[in-house]
């Protein structure tokens, strides 16, 4: 089943329809169309937030496709411009439901920036800016139940203290999380209402329900949530990646097959220059092939993974390391059954 959005927002309808077709050009990693609209959103709505907040996020959704840093300073100048734009409508309006958006886009914004910190490595970063985003957050559910867009951030928030560790670096985190199983299932069901019912932040929470249940060891429950994305958004590698480790957990090898061969296209046409995300997906197909039981296949995707992998930088090969390390294993093992070795 695909969400429906029931939300409503506080905004010109055309402002509302530019955010809502960007965000479709962007799932179809369309990022030139997406920006193009986004980029007519802000100049007919200059004071608003949600067209610079939804720009940024279209830097950070390219950034991950791309395996790539290179618009962080975009991405970063944006989400400052839409929190400052959110904090001076929330200092002039006590409309509740403007209040509530205006606080969305705020916690929003923390939300990006923890993320991104995450992603690096910088964990006390991380946790800063996600303790930062806590009050706004709770402050938009307050102002305004109904703003299903909120249980997306509050959904990852939950689930992101489930599983932090005791300490980052010096800090202690022990104090934050009470009862981990609880915030387990709290997050996991704040992102199931977000895919529901969130007029923005369906699609994303969808995306992002089905990889927590893939982590839970829940890749069954997670298969139709986004099969009906993946299905949506054909041309899309995103969901794909996603969709490909949903199917090898449940060991539906010859289905996960045809994805990954479809994903290893698209890859290989749109992403040429993009080793990391070769690799990957090459090693995933080849891996596939081997537990269908096409040994001769699986060597030669295990080799095309394996020259990208030497022509990739030494930040991404750091990276790969332990990708790396199983692909070999794999690779020896094909050649055993082939008598190659």
């Amino acid at each position: 089943m695909i969400a429906l959005t029931l939300s409503a927002v506080p905004f010109s309808p055309e402002l509302d329809s530019l955010v809502l077709t960007a965000l479709e050009y962007t799932y179809r990693e369309r990022y030139g169309a997406a920006l193009s609209v986004i980029e007519e959103a802000i100049s007919l709505y200059p004071q608003e937030p949600v067209g610079y907040f939804f720009k940024a996020a279209i830097y950070d959704y390219y950034m991950e496709d791309y395996h790539t840093k290179r618009y962080e300073n975009e991405f970063f100048k944006n989400m400052k411009i839409a929190e400052e734009r959110a904090k001076e409508r929330l200092s002039t309006t006590d409309d509740p439901e403007t209040r509530a958006w205006m606080n969305f886009f705020i916690a929003g914004a923390y939300g990006y920036k923890a993320m991104r910190a995450g992603r690096s490595g910088n964990y006390v970063v991380a946790l800063k800016y996600a303790l930062e985003g806590v009050k706004p957050l709770k402050a938009t559910v307050e102002e305004d139940s109904t703003l299903y867009d909120a249980y997306f951030p509050l959904g990852i928030y939950n689930y992101a203290l489930s599983k932090a560790p005791n300490r980052i670096g010096i800090i202690p985190t022990f104090f934050l999380v009470k009862d981990r199983e609880k915030r387990k299932r709290k997050g996991i069901e704040y992102l199931k209402i977000a895919w529901r019912r969130g007029h923005y932040t369906s699609v994303i929470s969808a995306l992002t329900l089905a990889w927590v249940l893939m982590r839970e060891g829940r890749a069954r429950e997670a298969i139709p949530i986004l099969k009906g994305y993946v299905d949506r958004y054909p041309e899309s590698r995103y969901f794909r990646w996603v969709y490909g480790g949903l199917l090898l957990k449940e060991g539906r090898f010859k289905e996960a097959e045809d994805v990954y061969e479809g994903l290893l296209y698209l890859v290989l046409r749109d992403q040429p220059n993009v080793p990391y995300n070769v690799v990957y997906i090459a090693y995933y197909l080849g891996y596939t092939k081997y537990f269908l039981g096409k040994f001769e296949e699986a060597i030669k995707y295990f080799e095309v993974a394996m020259k990208y992998y030497e022509e990739a930088p030494p930040s991404d090969k750091r990276e790969l390391k332990g990708v790396m390390r199983s692909l070999k294993r794999f690779y020896k093992r094909a050649k055993k059954r082939l008598d190659l070795e």
